[in-house]
This record gives C-alpha cells, structure tokens and sequence, in this order.
C-alpha cells in the first residue's frame, strides 16, 4: 500500500490493529470493526465483521444495512429476497411481512399465491352460498384457500415468518440488529454470528436452527409451522381432526461455507412415525428452505460442518368452510 494512500499514516494503522489485537484473539461480536481509517474527521470501515448486504457504520459503531437492502431475520435481504422469506401470499412491507391484498370478495390461494374468488372456492368445496352470504369461518378461525380445497383453519396456524402467537394473537416478533435475530422460546434477542480475526463471520448454525425453526425436542417456531400447518388437506388431516407432525431439520455446510450449504426436512406423524403424504412433506420441505434462503444469503463460516434440531408441529383442521352472513361471523 502507498503511503499516505488513505490519508492516514501508517503508524496509526498499526495502532488501530494493535488496539484490536486482544479482541481478534478471543472473537468478537459481529458488530466490530477491525481497521478504522480516518482523514481528519471523517472514518470509515475497512475490514469489519459485517455480513453481506451490511456495511459497518462508525457514526454509529455497528453494522448496518447498506442502501438498496432491508434488514430481514438478522440478515440483509434485497427487496425481492425479503418478500421471497415471506412467503406465498405475502410480502415484505414496512419493516415486516404483510398479507397481499385482493379485491373484496377474493381470497389469495395459498397454493399460488394469486386471488381467487369466494364463489369459485365455495363451488369447488361443494358448498352453496346465498343471497346476503359469503364462504367464511367461525370467529378465530381464518379460511384458507389451498389450490382446490379450503380449510378453516385455528388462527395459531396463521402466523407469518416473522411472527409469534401470542395465547390470542400473531404478533409481530422483536426487532434484532443483524447477526442477531428473535428467539421465540427464549423471548428475546439472540447472537448467532460473531467476527473473526480475519475479518469474516462465524455463524452459529445450531443457535440460528433454534431460533428460526424451534429448539430440538421442543415446538416449532410459528414462523416456521405456520407456512403448512395452515393447509391441513395437504397432511390428510380432515375436517374435524387433528395431528402432530415431527420434523427434523438437517442443515450441512460443505467445506464450512455458509454460502453452500443445503437443507433438509423429514417429516412424521409423531404418534405413529409414518411419514407424512407427499404434499404435505414438500410443503414442509419448501418452508424450511426459503426460511434457510436468508441464512445462505448473509454468507460467513459455519461453526460447524452439519447442524440439526427436531421440532413438532400441530396440524388441525378446525371444519369446512361455510356460509356466513356477507357482513358479520356465524
């Protein structure tokens, strides 16, 4: 490097590493910057533990993401990779995942994500609809329309990615700084990726695992189960019914790399052991993947090479939809 080249001597360059020395040896949280150059003033990062998409601001003294990015699960997600994590029929607005909107009368089929009528699902249900009525559910109970078929479903099965049920409600989950995301089970904030001497990030994978799919043994999140358990057709669950479903989450990292790594899901009845229709084990399948999509994007070192967790989640089919008054409940 020329001299004088960041105008900045080298001497304080070296200072700057040599005051960074002791936390590099230890590991340092994925907020750091390990070399800070100045003119006058004004500094900016040039080797720091950020993530891809983040940027570390030192106005501030941690990462952040940088313009043309959302900050999305503790990672920093293009606008097109923040509305793919949130799923068929929703998209990314205002800081969380949001339900696309149709005319009065419609609803968004779960299967493609595009609106459909109420007529044509009542039709296809084999349900006749009046004068003055329309398809509905009872109160908290939410109609999802899936492809062909349509379920009134519990609204603990609704939730988006980045919610959690509350007893009476989906709400919104907290708002983490990247490298950290909400942990439903702990209720609270937790760090999955720290920096590295050299300047790159280690994850976490077996705390991520926890966080977005549910701690091994225990429930799955409901960001997690809440993108199939809403479609019960799809697990053979039939109205009036219900079932757990047992799901191990298998996540590998070739050669260590966050950016190759791959995931897996088998999913069980968990009374029996027997697998789970086709239908319902993609659905599984593709909920795992999407939500694994925002982990690859950050990029980083994996702490180790494969990382699993085994979590239920609760399938029930609360009844057919039915006619309801076009203004009001049952």
């Amino acid at each position: 490097m020329r001299p004088g080249s960041f105008g900045v001597a080298p001497t304080a360059i070296s200072l700057a590493l040599l005051a960074l020395a002791p936390a590099v040896l230890v590991g340092c949280p994925e907020n750091s910057c390990f070399l800070k150059i100045c003119q006058g003033s004004s500094c900016r990062c040039s080797i720091s533990s950020c993530s891809d998409g983040a940027g570390f601001d030192t106005t501030q003294n941690r990462c952040r993401c940088l313009k043309g990015y959302l900050s999305v699960a503790g990672q920093c997600l293009t606008p097109q990779a923040a509305n793919a994590y949130c799923g068929v029929g929703r998209h990314y607005e205002a800081g969380g995942c949001a339900p696309d909107r149709c005319k009065p009368g419609d609803e968004i089929d779960q299967s493609t994500g595009y609106c459909v009528s109420r007529e044509q699902v009542a039709s296809n249900i084999g349900v006749a609809v009046g004068a003055g009525q329309e398809l509905g559910c009872p109160p908290g109970q939410e109609l999802v329309v899936d492809g062909p078929t349509a379920a009134c479903v519990p609204l603990s099965q609704t939730c988006a990615r980045d919610e959690v049920w509350t007893g009476q409600a989906c709400a919104k989950v907290g708002q983490c700084s990247t490298g950290s995301m909400w942990d439903p089970a702990l209720a609270q904030c937790v760090q999955y990726a720290q920096g590295s001497g050299e300047g790159g990030l280690t994850v976490n994978v077996g705390q991520w695992a926890s966080a977005n799919y549910g701690p091994n043994g225990g429930m799955g999140t409901s960001g997690f189960c809440g993108a199939f358990a809403k479609k019960p057709h799809s697990f053979g669950v039939v109205e009036g019914a219900s079932a757990y479903v047992r799901i191990a989450v298998m996540m590998s990292f070739p050669e260590g790399e966050i950016a190759r790594g791959v995931v897996q899901a088998v999913t069980v009845f968990d009374a029996s052991g027997n697998p789970v229709p086709p239908r319902g084990a993609a659905e599984v399948d593709t909920a795992a993947r999407n939500i694994f999509a925002t982990l690859v994007l950050g990029g980083g070192r994996a702490s180790a090479p494969t990382s699993s967790t085994n979590v239920r989640c609760a399938i029930i089919h609360a009844g057919k939809p039915q006619p309801v008054p076009a203004v009001g409940g049952l």
